[in-house]
């Protein structure tokens, strides 16, 4: 049965009258009737009692009634709902993302639910091997990380720039008063790593190795980027993370350059090819791409 349906009948018992109610609905008198006929038909009792005053409706009229309108506001709560999905205004989203990337969440998930307090996010922390594993188990929606060299078919991948790679020491260290750094002067420090960025371990590795320098392995691994920048701005030890803008409430740091270092590594939004981003997911992403754009341009800066 249609919904429209419920306003004919519930137009005819309000005004008692087939002729008032196809006036007010903008129905003709007989495709009022032929619904009524339709309805009866179809529950199989007659909804009205003809009286001198009007229509009214009898005890299966009104039990119609009072269901259907029932029905009529779920299926517009429903419309509503998914009017508010499709436009972000409401639903939640599992995200993926790796240490780098936390530190420029906060600020953006703190802006949309600010503008959008319908939204609910819930964030898991990881490295990209993992994430990737996480979204084709279903146990996150989309994950935001620098890409591996190989990507499983069934994850799409949409680009957002560049993750810019430099060193990150305390404010007072030794290599901030350098006018350049270059591989063999932070040959003597010791280094603190994200736990499980094999990759940027390798990078350094293979980096120490071509310019004839002992590596050595972290002193430190510690996931949390928090964490790990309170050690740095405490010691001597230095890392090697992105260059991304940090929030206000981070320990100061130095970020400096190595000219011997020079590393970037392509970073997107990654989902499941046979479940695309829901509108609040696509929020995030357009934020985080903007984080990435004026990263790259303060970078580029002379």
């Amino acid at each position: 049965m249609e919904t429209r349906y419920v306003r004919v009948v519930e137009e005819v018992a309000k005004l008692g009258s087939i002729r008032a109610a196809a006036e007010t609905i903008g129905y003709t008198q007989s495709a009022i009737t032929k619904i009524l006929h339709r309805i009866e038909e179809e529950f199989g009792e007659r909804l009205f009692e003809r009286h001198p005053r009007g229509m009214r409706l009898n005890e299966f009229g009104e039990t119609f009634l009072e269901h259907s309108l029932a029905i009529d506001k779920e299926m517009r709560d429903a419309k509503s709902k998914i009017a508010a999905l499709k436009s972000g205004e409401t639903g939640r989203v599992v995200l993926g993302t790796a240490a780098w990337s936390t530190q420029i969440l906060p600020g953006i998930l703190a802006k949309l639910v600010e503008e959008r307090p319908h939204l609910k996010f819930r964030v898991v922390e990881s490295n990209a091997g993992h994430l990737e594993q996480l979204l084709l188990e279903g146990r996150i929606d989309l994950s935001i990380s620098a890409m591996s060299q190989q990507i499983d078919d069934q994850i799409v991948v949409e680009s957002m720039g560049e993750v810019v790679f430099g060193l990150v020491t305390a404010v007072d260290h030794p290599l901030t008063k350098l006018p350049d750094i270059r591989i063999k002067d932070i040959a003597e420090y010791r280094w603190i790593m994200a736990d499980g960025d094999h990759r940027t371990t390798r990078f350094l590795e293979r980096e120490f190795t071509k310019h004839g320098l002992p590596w050595s392995s972290p002193d430190i691994e510690i996931l949390p980027r928090q964490a790990l920048l309170e050690i740095v701005s405490k010691t001597d030890l230095i890392a090697y993370l992105p260059l991304l803008n940090d929030p206000e409430f981070s320990p100061p740091v130095a970020k400096l350059t190595c000219c011997d270092l020079q590393w970037r590594i392509p970073a997107g939004m990654c989902f499941r090819r046979n479940r695309p981003v829901t509108a609040a997911g696509r929020l995030v992403f357009e934020e985080v791409k903007e984080q990435f754009r004026l990263a790259a341009a303060d970078y580029e800066a002379p």
